[in-house]
């Protein structure tokens, strides 16, 4: 009796720990599927339609800051400076002298004019005496014709002796051709200076221009006209392309650009500035979010919605920026692309679509 008592008792501890159990597990259960549930609902996106709008990509390069008009002088004979007349940062005129050189050629070029002086003076003797004997009919015409022609020769080579000197003397005097600024002289007395020297560099205008290297991805994209921005130490300059050069530069594969800047610019001639210049730019191109836009393998594909399904579109696209894309082909100005990321996104998805 006492035995059939017990299993009874232990029967009943059991099946109250049976439904302990249970009253525990079961709403966590039921809570869990209600979870699935809710996970399972479709997600909420957005939805735009193409547009037609302007796409600009922008590169900051960095240019050299130059006058816009600027005279680079260099002598035109080897020597000794003597003297110096100008310097850095001083205003100067159309022929103003720059500097003296020792000419040791001069010294030549005036002995090669008294030379040349006796022998035209020689050849006009013999001319005279030539005229008078063969007007009383001495010598003969071919001797007489000889004479002249000796007279000819020797005033060709005076005329060439006293031009050389002429130049040579020239050549001791370096003077601007323009009328500036001074704005860098590096030389003095007593340098020894060649064809080779700069001398010093003149800007003849008060407006400045910025000068930069681009490729030719870049001035295929650039007209003389457009604008650009310069930005120094923080301030901000506009400017606008003054010259694109059509031949590229042997040694660095790249196209010289110069940029005009206003006189107003506070910028020091020599020193680098950085440009900013629209490398790329597309108009009126149908242009979507960027945040719209997925790869797959390499391919772009966008999500379109019709009536509360996502639908896989392969697009082709062209340039972007931070904002929008450009799509050649693959979509219409009717289509609604979902604009939302989410990676619950595939073929047939059920989607919930806002404007």
């Amino acid at each position: 009796m006492k035995g059939i008592l017990k299993g009874k008792m232990k029967i009943i501890i059991i099946a109250v720990i049976i439904l302990v159990i249970a009253a525990v597990a079961i709403p966590k259960i039921l809570a869990a599927r209600q979870s699935d549930y809710a996970e399972a609902a479709p997600p909420t996106v957005e939805l735009a339609n193409p547009a037609t709008g302007n796409i600009e990509l922008k590169s900051s390069l960095i240019g050299t800051v130059e006058p816009s008009n600027f005279e680079e002088i260099y002598p035109k004979i080897s020597g000794e400076v003597t003297s110096v007349r100008v310097k850095a940062g001083q205003r100067v005129s159309a022929g103003q002298v720059i500097c003296t050189i020792d000419n040791k050629m001069l010294n030549t070029a005036s002995i090669g004019v008294q030379s040349a002086q006796v022998t035209l003076s020689d050849a006009r003797t013999a001319m005279d005496r030539a005229e008078a004997l063969y007007a009383s009919g001495d010598i003969s015409t071919q001797n007489y014709e000889a004479a002249q022609n000796a007279l000819a020769k020797a005033q060709l080579a005076y005329e060439s002796a006293a031009n050389d000197y002429s130049n040579q003397s020239g050549y001791s005097t370096v003077t601007a051709s323009i009328s500036g600024l001074v704005e860098s002289c590096d030389i003095d007395v007593y340098d020894n200076v060649g064809p080779q020297t700069k001398l010093c560099v003149i800007s003849g205008g008060t407006d400045k221009v910025v000068s930069f290297d681009a490729t030719e991805r870049i001035t295929r994209n650039m007209k003389v006209g457009d604008k650009l921005t310069v930005e120094k130490g923080g301030t901000k300059y506009e400017g606008t392309i003054s010259e694109i050069s059509t031949m590229v530069d042997q040694t660095s594969g790249l196209f010289k650009v110069k940029a005009l800047i206003g006189s107003n610019a506070a910028l020091a001639t020599g020193t680098s500035a950085t440009v900013n210049v629209i490398t790329d730019k597309v108009q009126n191109v149908m242009t979507i979010p960027a945040d719209a836009v997925y790869y797959e393998d390499g391919k772009a594909l966008v999500y379109t919605y019709e009536k509360g399904k996502a639908h896989k579109v392969f697009i082709e696209v062209g340039i972007s920026d931070d904002k929008n894309i450009e799509v050649i082909s693959g979509l219409s100005s009717s289509d609604k692309v979902i604009a939302t990321w989410s990676s619950e996104l595939y073929e047939g998805a059920a989607v919930n679509g806002v404007n």
